[in-house]
């Protein structure tokens, strides 16, 4: 499935949840995305592991998304809509978790979809793992000039979540709401990282599970989030690098780690646009604590930049 799913919203009675299987909530922060919305909550009621239910936190839209909830209310009585004044992606999903009553939370951000069997498949780890606090899966990035899939690592470690956010963004998560109150939710203070912080602090608490499977649809299409934002993400990426390195003492496993940081700053640069930023910054983390990471990055930025060099009028624009 390539495509964001369809926008029609079938009616379900919560009643008609079978017994046995887990309970979960869904939470849904949307801000003036009434065009998006529809095809992200059809991609719940799709799921062939239903939702008790749906949570819409809509954090002040003005653009009609208010009307449209209420009216698929109308029609699925799992929805319901929490509205706030805009505070934010982050409060929006707190304000969600706060009046969560079921099990587990399964977070979809309001661009974002999911496969038909993306909670079935997720669930099914609790057979064999039933003590981790959270579940994720895999990412297919649509949207964009190019298709791409993300694959996480399953059971990553703490000194991994130090080192980047190893787990992706919030559409793929499924954690239990036990452990998101005990970890304090999201802090809405950060100006981005605002996923990986918490998946970091989940991690102190328990384990965690990855279904290496393209469960998820990140939409990287035109539209504004905090990912389209260079500001908000390196500043964001820099309050996360400071926070994570403020327990650790030993100076080896700083240099270390601070080398992984490096790559993720280049990374964010490369997306951006800024090749040479980004090749400065891998050559630094080489230098820091050389790493097999930090030499495939190396030679896929250097690829890059000379495929982009060979391109006609290249030479013209430098």
């Amino acid at each position: 499935m390539t495509d964001m799913p369809a926008v029609s919203v079938p009616s379900r009675s919560p009643a008609s949840i079978p017994t046995g299987i887990p309970t979960v909530d869904a939470v849904i922060p949307t801000y003036n995305r009434r065009d998006l919305l529809p095809a992200a909550v059809a991609s719940i009621t799709a799921q062939t592991l239903p939702v008790r239910r749906i949570l819409i936190v809509d954090d002040g839209s003005t653009d009609g998304s208010i009307e449209w909830v209420r009216s698929a209310a109308r029609q699925d009585p799992r929805i319901v809509l929490i509205e706030r004044q805009h505070g934010g992606a982050n409060v929006a999903r707190n304000a969600g978790i706060a009046q969560a009553q079921s099990e587990w939370v399964a977070f979809l951000d309001s661009d974002d979809a999911w496969e038909p069997e993306k909670l079935e498949r997720q669930f099914a780890v609790l057979k064999d793992r039933p003590d981790v606090v959270g579940i994720f899966c895999g990412f297919r990035h649509v949207g964009g000039a190019v298709e791409r899939i993300h694959l996480p690592r399953d059971n990553p470690s703490l000194l991994d979540l130090r080192c980047s956010n190893a787990l992706g963004s919030t559409s793929g998560a499924v954690v239990r709401t036990a452990a998101l109150r005990q970890a304090g939710g999201f802090n809405p203070d950060l100006p981005s990282c605002q996923d990986w912080d918490l998946w970091f602090r989940l991690r102190k608490i328990g384990r965690l599970a990855v279904i290496r499977q393209p469960l998820a649809l990140f939409n990287n299409g035109p539209h504004e989030r905090i990912t389209t934002n260079m500001h908000k993400v390196l500043s964001g990426h820099r309050a996360m690098f400071a926070h994570l390195l403020s327990d650790v003492a030993r100076p080896s496993e700083r240099s270390a780690i601070m080398s992984k940081h490096k790559l993720v700053e280049a990374d964010i640069k490369r997306r951006f646009g800024d090749s040479r930023s980004a090749l400065l910054m891998v050559l630094q983390s080489l230098l820091r604590h050389p790493s097999k990471s930090a030499l495939a990055a190396l030679w896929r930025l250097v690829r890059s930049m000379t495929r982009s060099l060979r391109k006609p009028g290249a030479l013209q624009q430098c």
